[in-house]
């Protein structure tokens, strides 16, 4: 198998919510583009235990926990509010709001 093909399997293999779920470097881009009262969803589901969420549930924990620390860290330098919505039981909207 050439390592095109290869590739392109892998890629289609992978969970659906980790494919799907804001990259480290997106949010990093966002974060120095955007202005005040700029808003992003950075997560949808339940990150907590991304496992149990009903929508895409994921068993990456680490890509989950490196992107829920780098909005953290945004948080604690004051860069952006945190704001959480909820849709249903471990379903939740994850918001950053830029100050």
């Amino acid at each position: 198998m050439n390592k095109r093909k290869l590739e392109m399997l892998l890629r289609d293999s992978t969970d659906a919510s980790v494919k799907d779920m804001m990259s480290l470097k997106a949010y990093d881009t966002w974060i120095k583009k955007s202005r005040k009262r700029d808003q992003i969803t950075y997560y949808r589901g339940y990150i907590v235990e991304p496992s149990i969420q009903p929508i895409a549930p994921t068993q990456d924990r680490k890509r989950v926990e490196k992107l829920q620390m780098a909005v953290f860290d945004s948080y604690l330098a004051n860069h952006v509010t945190l704001v959480q919505k909820r849709h249903g039981r471990f379903d939740y909207e994850y918001i950053a709001v830029r100050k």
